[in-house]
């Protein structure tokens, strides 16, 4: 850790509508490991990765203006809250129930089901929080890390959690060869707003003018979001999911599930589609199941179509962006129509297959307005 704070240089990092109005979310994942790695390693490789994601060690605040910013301060630090600890369940069991979260201890379990920001302690917000639960016998591991979608989008997170296991494998790789200096290149990872802003405002021939004002300015809701303080939105967030009525869930998805579907996808691929990535096959499958689920609870009388929201991430659409390696919110929703009659049969490849074409169509007609050349 000392290395880590000596690694610090003061900044302040605005924020910007985006961020504000994804400040009462959070991102959380539960990641499982047949492998264990040493609590000394995973830690030491913890803070080393923190060194190129300072923002997680930073406090938010708000300014007179109602514009939130995070303060970076070795001084004043706001260290994401970290946990190692052993499960008396062994992996195999896990693995046999779907690995469900219900089998975790209850404190840990409860403490890692909702969506909503990480916790408060005192009166300053966490910008993230990460769970090692060792299983029993050493059978395998648990990292449960949440992290606040006000500084981090999905892709952002993808890149610590990746960067982490880097840095974890090389100083894995030098324990068990006995290499007492271990030196690893750094990467850069831009937090800073104002190169997205820069980047979008060259960028206005490409993208339409909704996209511009949403990136580089505030919205009604932002600066109605940003009137509450950081930790009251929190507050007020974390009491509303546990109101009477409202679940959440948890899916578990293998690397071998999703690329056995995407391949049973395959032969039903629609002429002018290239093909189909992972994340269209995925969508369409979450799309029919959200589908099925609204019309047998009768939410769905009289409707043709039901509309979905897909991701799509604009740094590869603007290369300055994408150069950068910015880390920060940069995601589009599109708005997908699918017809409900399509939805509600039976869902096997075929389906899925025409589902997620639709959405491929509907992604790939963001690059015609975001792709520079």
């Amino acid at each position: 850790m000392d290395s880590f704070i000596a690694s610090l240089k003061p900044q302040t990092i605005y924020l910007d509508g985006y961020d504000e109005c994804s400040s009462i979310l959070n991102i959380p994942f539960y990641f499982w490991y047949e492998r264990t790695v040493p609590s000394d390693v995973l830690h030491n490789a913890f803070y080393k990765t923190l060194e190129e994601f300072p923002i997680l060690a930073g406090r938010v605040k708000t300014g007179n203006d109602s514009r939130s910013y995070v303060v970076i301060d070795r001084n004043r630090l706001n260290m994401p809250e970290y946990t190692d600890a052993p499960c008396n369940v062994h992996f195999q069991t896990l693995k046999d129930a779907d690995f469900d979260i219900n089998m975790l201890p209850v404190d840990y379990s409860s403490a890692c089901k909702s969506p909503a920001p990480p916790g408060i302690i005192g009166r300053c917000m966490k910008l993230a929080e990460f769970h090692v639960l060792r299983m029993k016998g050493g059978s395998g591991m648990c990292i449960f890390a949440s992290i606040s979608h006000m500084v981090f989008d999905g892709v952002a997170y993808s890149s610590f959690m990746k960067r982490w296991g880097e840095v974890a494998k090389c100083f894995l790789e030098a324990q068990e060869q006995y290499v007492l200096d271990v030196s690893i290149p750094a990467k850069h990872f831009q937090h800073d707003r104002s190169v997205l802003e820069t980047d979008t405002q060259r960028s206005t021939d490409a993208l339409e003018p909704e996209i511009c004002e949403m990136f580089n300015s505030s919205t009604v809701f932002s600066r109605w979001v940003a009137w509450f303080s950081p930790e009251l939105r929190g507050r007020i967030f974390r009491y509303m999911l546990s109101a009477p009525g409202i679940s959440n869930y948890y899916y578990h998805l293998s690397t071998a599930g999703y690329e056995r579907l995407v391949k049973l996808t395959q032969p039903f691929i629609e002429p002018g589609i290239s093909g189909l990535s992972a994340n269209d096959v995925i969508s369409a499958l979450a799309t029919v199941l959200l589908a099925q689920a609204l019309h047998k609870a009768g939410r769905l009388k009289g409707e043709a179509v039901v509309l979905s929201n897909i991701i799509a991430d604009i740094r590869p659409r603007i290369k300055r962006l994408a150069d950068a390696n910015y880390v920060g919110n940069a995601i589009l929703l599109k708005v997908v129509a699918s017809p409900l009659d399509l939805l509600l049969g039976d869902c096997n490849p075929q389906v899925l297959a025409a589902v997620a074409c639709n959405i491929r169509r509907a992604v790939d007609s963001l690059d015609e307005r975001y792709c520079e050349q």
